[in-house]
């Protein structure tokens, strides 16, 4: 097997461009040569937030992917070598407790953090839990229609499930990065009668009313517009997708009685999160949701990119080789340039 040229971090902010061996799979693994990757919001948190694990000195980073399976381990029969996959951006067992009430994203055998699949950002990787956490890709798709079912497209879809929207809903998505963008494409898809998006970045403006905003209005005078297009009464779904007090606070005033918050941000550098002293935040929902995950989760997915439903395509703002990804990641970070998502291939 040759070696895998893979984007590790090796401090906190600190990244290199390193030569990884690529074991041999174990039981219910598969290696994969990677087809096609990208840097997600979630990798910056773990770039700059989180501590490195005790004793490891580079941790392989990316958990969006598709590619080509080349070896499969023992106990993997749902695909075999030369398969093209799209995988999740969690690993999960389909046997645990957890993975048999439906909530693979927290299997119990795995356990997280370690279920993150990790080192999709080179040019081979390893899954976890293969059996259940990857899915062979319609001949007729390519990998830029169906890489975002592994992680943002199934998140942004579940916060307008989780969040319950419904026919005719009103629904405001606050942040319209890539996970935000796919929480608008979700409450058009649902059915929401008026999704009113907050962003001020006029490239993500343009995308979130491509996607299904009908109204789009800035973040700092989102909670006043809001309320006057909503005559006073709110919104029944407000989607916090960016992970910070300011959003979560916003999400709480704008949220009418009987309503639901559904956040799908990191709040890694967040130690905790209030609620606004003069909102009474009486008979509402708080849901918080993580990436829905599982073979049968990307079929959906994809399913839906098939035949027609939504196509994310328009979240590929740049295109880049896997060589460059330092630069790539410095570009992301920046938010320059109209970035959403970044294509990276080897």
């Amino acid at each position: 097997m040759p070696l895998s040229k893979t984007v590790v971090k090796t401090g906190m902010g600190q990244l290199a461009l390193v030569d990884l061996p690529v074991p041999n799979p174990g039981p219910n693994q598969v290696v994969i040569r990677t087809t096609l990757s990208t840097i997600c919001g979630s990798d910056i948190h773990i770039l700059d937030e989180f501590p490195m694990p005790p004793g490891v000195p580079a941790l392989p980073m990316g958990h969006e992917a598709c590619g080509i399976v080349e070896e499969v381990g023992p106990g993997v029969t749902s695909v075999k070598p030369g398969n093209r996959v799209v995988v999740s951006c969690l690993a999960s067992c389909g046997f645990c407790e957890n993975c048999q009430r439906g909530m693979q994203a927290i299997c119990q055998t795995y356990g997280a953090p370690s279920n993150l699949l990790f080192g999709a950002q080179g040019t081979f990787f390893t899954v976890n839990g293969a059996q259940l956490s990857l899915a062979p890709i319609p001949e007729s798709l390519t990998d830029e229609q169906v890489i975002f079912a592994g992680d943002i497209m199934s998140t942004g879809l579940a916060a307008a499930e989780n969040g319950g929207v419904s026919c005719g809903d009103v629904v405001a998505v606050f942040a319209q990065g890539p996970v935000g963008l796919c929480a608008t494409a979700g409450a058009r898809l649902r059915g929401a009668g008026l999704i009113i998006a907050v962003e001020g970045v006029p490239e993500r403006v343009a995308v979130a009313k491509q996607l299904g905003a009908d109204i789009v209005v800035q973040p700092a005078a989102a909670v006043d517009e809001i309320m006057e297009i909503t005559r006073g009464r709110g919104v029944d779904v407000a989607i916090e997708a960016l992970g910070s007090q300011t959003t979560f606070e916003a999400c709480a005033r704008v949220t009418r009685m009987g309503g639901t918050i559904s956040s799908v941000g990191v709040y890694g550098a967040h130690p905790e999160l209030t609620l606004p002293t003069t909102v009474n935040f009486w008979n509402r929902r708080i849901v918080t949701t993580l990436c829905p995950v599982g073979s049968d989760r990307l079929r959906r997915m994809m399913m839906l990119v098939e035949h027609g439903k939504i196509d994310l395509r328009p979240l590929f703002t740049h295109r880049m080789k896997l060589a460059d990804a330092l630069q790539a990641y410095e570009l992301f970070k920046s938010r320059k340039e109209g970035v959403l998502k970044i294509a990276l291939t080897p």
